[in-house]
């Protein structure tokens, strides 16, 4: 009896360990099939990204399109776009084709002769071609010396002789070498009454003359027209009756003889 109770006890354990043994396999087949399920799931989806991926990198175009944008749904309410002002066009300046000049209209000829234009620093005379004698005598009693000094019998020294001294008559008239233009009048210790004229490119100092002028500054002189009378030089009163006369071209003094002779 006891034996018997033993072995069926010993039979329900043998069969409880194989119902054991079985639910572990059938828990181990099925822990199984699902790891290889979820494994093929997640093979599919790696093998489907990457050709999609492939796809995308072969196509310029799908990698330029944007991605579409979320359409709003069919409850949502539409925001009302804001209307927009038309902007107005801007005027475009078209120039103009300008007007061709008028023709001028040629200007009559005038046959009338244009008077000439005379310089503004013209001589309000017409210069003497040629030169006379101051006084009636040509005779010349001292020359000029050119800058060599020479013995003065009034002054009792040696000093340089500026003009050249022309004989004359006491009181005689003193005319004018040319024509000319009187630039001033005056009174030298030494020279006596002076008259200087210009005559073209030279001025001419008359000297030793009357106390009369019979000239005044600003006389427009023709050639011998008498501007003064011979009288004394102070500075050569011991010589005889004589005008002095001096010559000077752009400041330097020349031998007025031979300015009055054309030779200067």
């Amino acid at each position: 009896m006891n034996g018997k109770r033993f072995s069926e006890n010993k039979a329900r354990r043998n069969g409880f360990y194989l119902a054991l043994a079985v639910c572990l396999v059938a828990v181990g087949i099925a822990a199984w099939s699902t790891f290889d399920a979820v494994q093929g799931y997640i093979s599919a989806t790696e093998e489907l990204e990457s050709s999609s991926a492939s796809s995308r990198s072969d196509d310029p175009q799908a990698q330029k399109s944007p991605a579409p944008s979320p359409q709003p749904s069919a409850g949502a309410a539409k925001p009302s776009a804001a209307p927009t002002a038309t902007p107005k066009p801007k005027p475009t300046y078209v120039p103009k084709p300008s007007d061709p000049p008028a023709a001028e209209s040629p200007e009559p000829a005038n046959t009338e002769p244009e008077e000439p234009q005379v310089p503004a620093n013209a001589p309000m005379y017409e210069i003497s071609g040629e030169m006379i004698c101051p006084v009636s005598g040509e005779t010349v009693q001292k020359a000029y010396s050119a800058g060599a000094p020479v013995y003065s019998e009034t002054m009792k020294d040696w000093r340089v002789h500026a003009g050249a001294d022309f004989g004359a008559q006491s009181g005689e008239q003193v005319l004018a070498c040319g024509n000319g233009i009187v630039k001033e009048t005056y009174t030298d210790s030494m020279l006596g009454n002076v008259v200087v004229i210009e005559h073209g490119d030279y001025i001419f100092s008359y000297c030793g003359l009357g106390e009369n002028f019979l000239v005044k500054p600003d006389d427009v002189v023709t050639m011998g027209q008498a501007i003064g009378t011979v009288t004394a030089v102070p500075g050569e009163s011991a010589d005889q009756p004589h005008l002095h006369l001096e010559v000077r071209k752009d400041s330097a003094y020349l031998d007025p003889q031979s300015v009055i002779e054309g030779k200067d």
